[in-house]
């Protein structure tokens, strides 16, 4: 737990890329803290879908919030996207103005529980979603307009897409072993000012 809440060996380097039309993969966290965040998520065995997300039938998922985990560490991850993620969201998707976060999160998907995520597009500006694991089956992140899943993405890739109208999405379902990924929304600043720990 000590190397979560001090983010250390957390970052990543290496190049952004464009994989298919507005989807930048991008090296964000290394696999061995990846592996730190799924035990801890795991440890506090919180998974649940959002009441809201329930209540407005917004493709639920099982999810687990940062700060749950500590709240230091849901910092540290904000500092690090400010760093990393914001210039290359600000360069690529020029003039747009990043507003407040959605408390970022751990998603689990099994074959037990909830395998898949229907189709959804996300109530977001630009949506991010970092790979946590590769030990499981099925489970591809879809994209069907840009013609692009996640098959073959390495653990600890952050994958950036606009969260809106065109870049509907899915989660195929895991057939085998236990999918985790985590995820996180910006909306855009005109409609709310940034605040990264809400």
């Amino acid at each position: 737990m000590e190397r979560l809440i001090t983010y250390q060996g957390a970052e990543a380097k290496g190049p952004w890329c464009e994989v298919a039309s507005d989807i930048i993969l991008l090296p964000f966290w290394t696999p061995d803290f990846c592996a730190e965040v799924v035990k801890a998520a795991d440890l506090l065995d919180e998974y649940k879908p959002l009441d809201g997300d329930v209540k407005n039938n917004a493709a639920p998922g099982q999810e687990t919030r940062f700060n749950r985990i500590s709240q230091r560490f849901a910092e540290n991850f904000e500092s690090h996207f400010k760093r990393r993620v914001a210039p290359i969201v600000r360069q690529h998707w020029w003039p747009i103005s990043l507003g407040k976060n959605r408390m970022p999160f751990v998603l689990k998907y099994s074959p037990e529980v909830q395998p898949s995520l229907d189709p959804h597009h996300d109530a977001s500006m630009i949506s991010m979603t970092i790979i946590l694991n590769e030990d499981y089956e099925g489970g591809h992140l879809t994209f069907p307009r840009q013609h692009w899943d996640s098959r073959g993405v390495e653990t600890g890739t952050m994958v950036v897409f606009p969260g809106r109208v065109t870049h509907v999405h899915w989660v195929l379902p895991v057939t085998a072993g236990t999918r985790y990924s985590a995820a996180a929304w910006v909306v855009d600043s005109s409609t709310e000012p940034f605040n990264p720990i809400s």
